[in-house]
């Protein structure tokens, strides 16, 4: 769970924080035909298509993608009778001031189908349970990496995507669009069933206010429906080496000569131990 004080942070963020701003990437029209691309087919979505973006800010990311959408529909340019989009954040201040800024556009393909909502992304929701078909990510996951350094496999890191892969449908995507070209929690974590990684070139930066063109990956995580919340969240390396070196004989807790594994992080012994093997 989010401290109060960072909870408290974020609001005080957005209130002085007004302008509209787009994180990392705009959604151009080559974006949102990416996104086009990793939605399900029609035989695989029951009613409407659901999609729920998590630390949406002050962006209207999501909306433009609703609104991108509802028009492919209205020109049967795709086969769905409906979709339902909603951008959520933690910040209660953030979505107040979206929807008063965005509520007659959200009115256009009809008032119930875009939604701003507050979510916790550390918290279960369990209206959120199993519900959509895509989850966005344009800096959320980001802004956890950054506070958890180098060590990706924190618990809050486990808690978000545990999280995510409740919420999505079997065989659902989480989608991130980060600056990050590795993302070790996401390649590790065992409630995605692959996680393929594209680079492009498009506008947007950091902060939000570039308009120069740098280089963005996005990642998309299908969900492994076999993966129960309180498995094993993250591979390990050690899983896959020998427990004695072919060579000498020597087990690998005497090549550490007993030093602890967190003492230099498992990705050092995991290189040492396999080039002396």
């Amino acid at each position: 769970m989010q401290k109060e004080k960072t909870l408290q942070f974020w609001d005080d963020f957005y209130e002085k924080e007004e302008q509209t701003k787009e994180w990392i990437v705009q959604p151009s029209q080559h974006i949102l035909n990416m996104i086009e691309e990793h939605l399900p087919s029609s035989s695989d979505v029951a009613d409407s298509l659901h999609i729920l973006e998590i630390g949406c800010g002050n962006s209207q990311f999501s909306l433009i993608l609703w609104e991108y959408l509802n028009n492919k529909i209205e020109c049967n340019e795709i086969d769905l009778e409906s979709v339902h989009v909603t951008a959520t954040d933690v910040s209660s201040v953030c979505i107040d001031s979206n929807l008063q800024r965005d509520s007659e556009r959200m009115k256009k393909f009809g008032q119930h189908s875009f939604h701003y909502k507050i979510l916790n992304v550390l918290q279960e929701n369990q209206s959120c349970q199993h519900k959509f078909h895509l989850v966005l990510d344009k800096g959320c996951l980001d802004t956890f990496l950054f506070r958890s350094g180098k060590n990706e496999e924190t618990s809050i890191l486990h808690t978000l995507l545990d999280n995510v892969h409740s919420w999505l449908k079997d065989d659902g995507k989480y989608i991130i669009f980060s600056p990050r070209q590795k993302i070790k929690a996401l390649r590790d974590y065992n409630g995605f069933a692959s996680v393929e990684k594209v680079k492009i070139a498009c506008t947007g930066d950091l902060d939000g206010k570039s308009s120069d063109e740098e280089t963005i990956y996005i990642h998309i995580c299908t969900k492994n429906k076999l993966y129960q919340i309180g498995d094993v969240p993250f591979r390990s390396n050690m899983n896959n080496v020998p427990d004695f070196c072919s060579s000498c004989k020597i087990s690998f807790h005497e090549f550490r000569k007993g030093e602890a594994m967190s003492g230099k992080r498992e990705t050092y012994w995991f290189r040492t131990w396999i080039n002396h093997t």
